[in-house]
């Protein structure tokens, strides 16, 4: 197993790629700490590890709130006195969807919130975790970014810089914590088919011109799972500082076709109409 006796934190693991990360972590013989603001369903994710045989605790965390991030991370101290992964997988997806805007249509509390939760929420759960993980000599963290953060598509600005943020944070935390045998990378999909991704994906003309822009298929949450579990496992001993894209030729797409016709034309699929 690859993380046998290891403690991971997961954040935004009630669903999509958070909840197959910490599911797959499990498998690999980590002990899970479920954070997020949806109880229900975080507290079956907890179930469904346990009913597999695997080792979890759900803690409710608003991640954008330090008490939280600190409260998060202590549990997973008092409950296996260690942590050795933190995977900073939360962010306000539903509301990039539906009220992310180009900056002078964006609403300053729209703003606000993509900061705080993806930018913010990736910094106070860090400053939580380190203290462990420095007098432990060794930890991982892991920060989801995205391709938006490295090619750009319109009216998704406060999401954009929200990541490209995470990507910065992520070098310089490397550099920072290396001496301390912590290793920080972060992750950038491209589309991945979650739960709160159903709505477009179901709606034939954006689904085909979705899959258009990729060299391969649309992702699916386990996708992103597995390359997280590696970067998590000691396999990925050299691998620090980095932005590893996991896009399914999305980016070699859109750079090889200058964005195509997909992200111009005045007929776009309706989940890039705002």
């Amino acid at each position: 197993m690859l993380l046998q006796e290891r403690v991971a934190l997961i954040t935004g693991a009630a669903s999509g790629i958070g909840k197959s990360a910490a599911k797959l972590f499990a498998r690999e013989g980590c002990r899970v700490i479920v954070a997020d603001l949806d109880e229900s369903h975080g507290r079956k994710v907890v179930a469904d590890i346990t009913a597999s045989g695997g080792t979890a605790e759900f803690t409710r965390c608003d991640v954008a709130n330090s008490a939280d991030a600190k409260q998060a991370a202590a549990l997973a101290v008092e409950q296996w006195g260690r942590l050795d992964i933190l995977y900073n997988n939360a962010a306000p997806t539903s509301l990039c969807n539906e009220h992310d805007r180009a900056v002078h249509e964006l609403d300053e509390a729209v703003w606000d919130t993509m900061i705080n939760v993806a930018l913010k929420g990736a910094f106070l759960m860090a400053k939580a975790a380190l203290p462990t993980m420095m007098a432990q000599k060794r930890g991982v963290i892991l920060n989801t970014a995205t391709v938006n953060a490295l090619i750009a598509e319109p009216g998704v600005d406060s999401y954009t810089a929200a990541k490209g943020g995470v990507i910065a944070l992520t070098r310089s935390m490397a550099l920072n914590y290396a001496k301390y045998g912590i290793r920080v990378n972060s992750i950038s999909p491209g589309y991945v088919i979650t739960e709160c991704q159903m709505g477009w994906y179901n709606d034939p003309a954006a689904r085909s011109a979705a899959e258009a822009t990729h060299l391969t298929r649309l992702g699916q949450p386990e996708d992103i799972a597995e390359l997280a579990l590696f970067l998590a496992s000691d396999k990925a001993a050299f691998i620090t500082g980095s932005n590893i894209v996991i896009d399914g030729g999305f980016t070699a797409f859109k750079a090889q076709n200058n964005g195509g016709d997909f992200f111009r034309t005045p007929e776009q699929p309706s989940f890039l109409k705002k």
